[in-house]
């Protein structure tokens, strides 16, 4: 093994309750008589990326324009909401510890814009210093975001791996299928609003992120 990958913010950090209300401001914001609860969200994780789940949930009703105004206010709460809010998951510093102890390379391969992953950047700053990762990617970086396997295509090839040399971590089980079809190994570490099947027999999932690498890495 080669290189460990994280692959959506939410391996590094619980961002899932200020999306909500981000986007609950951004519906207010634009006059959209809509509100997302707790588990309207939680079954709107399932479609990676905001635009596309706004598109979801207004199946036809709203125009393009609309969706994208909502998608730039509810960036824009998420940034105002984000300080002093956030804090790395449980034993992701012990896995960029280990990565780092053992030379292995280390990538956050994520398809959100460059804005989300700054504001990241910057709230963590304490705990994190993103230049231990050796590629970092964007919505710029594809054409074509998760579900689709290309931005993990393209890691492999920046980073000069094959398939089986690297293990990416992922928080729900549509982008941990998005790592499965680039035929990479993927631990499922589930952020708090992932749905995950009750029958997880096809799944490596966990919630002790440190003891699953070093039993996946042997």
């Amino acid at each position: 093994m080669k290189a460990i990958l994280f692959g959506s913010i939410g391996t590094l950090v619980e961002t899932s309750e200020i999306q909500r209300k981000s986007y609950n401001l951004a519906f207010e914001k634009v006059g959209v008589d809509w509100y997302w609860n707790t588990a309207t969200y939680c079954n709107l994780l399932s479609e990676p990326g905001g635009l596309k789940r706004i598109r979801k949930f207004a199946n036809d009703t709203l125009s393009e324009d609309k969706i994208k105004s909502i998608h730039f206010y509810k960036e824009k709460f998420f940034t105002e909401l984000i300080p002093g809010t956030l804090y790395l998951r449980p034993t992701v510093i012990d896995v960029i510890r280990y990565a780092k102890n053992n030379s292995l390379k280390l990538g956050f391969i994520s398809t959100t814009s460059e804005s989300n992953i700054n504001v990241i950047k910057s709230a963590i700053i304490d705990e994190l210093d993103f230049s231990v990762f050796d590629l970092i990617t964007s919505n710029k970086n594809v054409e074509k975001p998760k579900p689709d396997p290309e931005i993990y295509q393209y890691a492999l090839d920046t980073l000069n791996l094959a398939e089986d040399e690297a293990i990416v971590i992922e928080d729900t089980v549509v982008n941990q299928n998005c790592a499965m079809k680039a035929g990479v190994k993927c631990i499922l570490f589930p952020g708090e609003y992932a749905e995950i099947p009750i029958s997880n027999k096809y799944y490596t999932l966990t919630y002790n992120l440190m003891s699953k690498v070093e039993e996946v890495l042997g």
